[in-house]
């Protein structure tokens, strides 16, 4: 038997492909990719469901079609098939080579039944940790969508084992990382400019990225500075907050005699994201799941320390190079300990350990790399096989 992978066709580096993404619009993930195929000259079609605004940004050689949402007058089963099926009329009509599904809860779905191939369907996190436990038609359709995608990918390991455990193919998944963009989070000296306008000059700074929901557990990130110093300031950002948890965290600073010592600044400019991330001397993410967490891989590519929930996709990144960072879901305690071993690390041990990471996500989640990744799928697919190889 010769090697299986002989018989994959050669694909055209040259020719540009038509590729067609079903996702959210205004995600930051489905955004960069977008853009970043556009950029190399292939012809995108973003699918967005009728209705939904989508913010400006994007480049010209990205291009709209709408589909009918499940939101109108047909809802439950019908509304849903309704959608798909008007995905399946808008995919017939542009015919691209590829079409690209991101988050797998109802998209997925929708691809399976556009009947059109090939198509990738990248998992994130809740579309196959949650959502499918919730009842038995959403695992059937999760299954569904899984078992027929040409190619499954994810950020993590253990997204892709539980995609596969839901139906994937093993054959054709692929642990493939979103990706950060390592010019922009780059290490660089703390800007002097941003703390002094917060009033943070002379304080240590905790800095806590992720939205403000319940799922990202800020309570424990608060807890846990009550049982830190003085000095120590917890800096959180507004993107997306859910108002009701933002009012309860609020209540829960005053209740611990914090107040002066959590800031909830506006929503920032993605751009400007990494500066606060070379503001902190300790970044933190502790929320109850997680797929393959991109603010970890921000805060390693800025050369920052960051404690974390002890979950699979995280322990991925730190059990060899920051296991001290590792705390378990909700412990408070456990997070300010870690916290502290962090604060109180010589200048030479966190560079020691800020190259460890930087250069873990050089190799490992450079989003030139990764996405150059996917452009190399996409074009053996279109031509008509899959490398075997895993």
């Amino acid at each position: 038997m010769g090697n299986p992978a002989a018989a994959v066709p050669e694909a055209d580096p040259a020719r540009p492909l038509a590729i067609a993404i079903l996702g959210d619009p205004n995600s930051i993930h489905v955004r960069r990719w977008a853009t970043y195929l556009a950029e190399r000259s292939h012809r995108v079609t973003l699918l967005a469901p009728r209705g939904r605004e989508v913010e400006s940004g994007y480049p010209p050689g990205v291009a709209f079609e709408r589909y009918a949402s499940n939101t109108g007058w047909l809802i439950g089963p019908l509304g849903l098939v309704a959608s798909a099926l008007s995905v399946r009329r808008v995919v017939a009509r542009i015919r691209p080579d590829i079409l690209q599904v991101h988050y797998l809860t109802l998209n997925g779905f929708r691809a399976w039944m556009s009947g059109f191939h090939p198509y990738v369907a990248t998992v994130w996190g809740n579309d196959v940790l949650i959502d499918p436990r919730l009842s038995i038609r959403a695992r059937l359709l999760a299954r569904l969508s899984l078992r027929s995608a040409d190619l499954v990918t994810g950020p993590s390991g253990h997204l892709v084992d539980s995609a596969i455990r839901l139906g994937a193919k093993p054959e054709r998944t692929r642990v493939i990382h979103f990706g950060v963009d390592t010019e922009l989070f780059s290490p660089g000296l703390g800007p002097a400019d941003l703390r002094k306008r917060l009033g943070l000059v002379g304080r240590r700074v905790l800095f806590s990225p992720r939205i403000i929901d319940r799922l990202y557990r800020h309570e424990t990130v608060i807890d846990a500075l009550a049982e830190l110093p003085e000095d120590v300031t917890l800096v959180m950002a507004s993107y997306l907050a859910n108002a009701e948890v933002v009012a309860a965290l609020e209540r829960r600073v005053q209740d611990k005699g914090l107040a002066g010592r959590v800031l909830i600044l506006a929503a920032t400019p993605y751009s400007e994201r990494p500066a606060f991330f070379r503001l902190a001397d300790v970044v933190v993410s502790v929320p109850e799941t997680d797929g393959g967490p991109l603010t970890l891989v921000e805060a390693l590519a800025v050369g920052r320390p960051i404690v974390c929930s002890d979950l699979p996709p995280v322990r991925e990144w730190l059990a060899e190079i920051d296991p001290a960072c590792l705390v378990p879901v909700g412990d408070s305690g456990a997070t300010a300990a870690a916290i502290r071993t962090v604060l109180a690390r010589s200048a030479e041990e966190r560079l020691s350990l800020a190259e460890k990471g930087r250069a873990a996500v050089l190799d490992r989640a450079d989003q030139r790399r990764t996405m150059a990744e996917i452009e190399r799928l996409y074009r053996q697919l279109a031509a008509g096989g899959l490398d075997p190889a895993r």
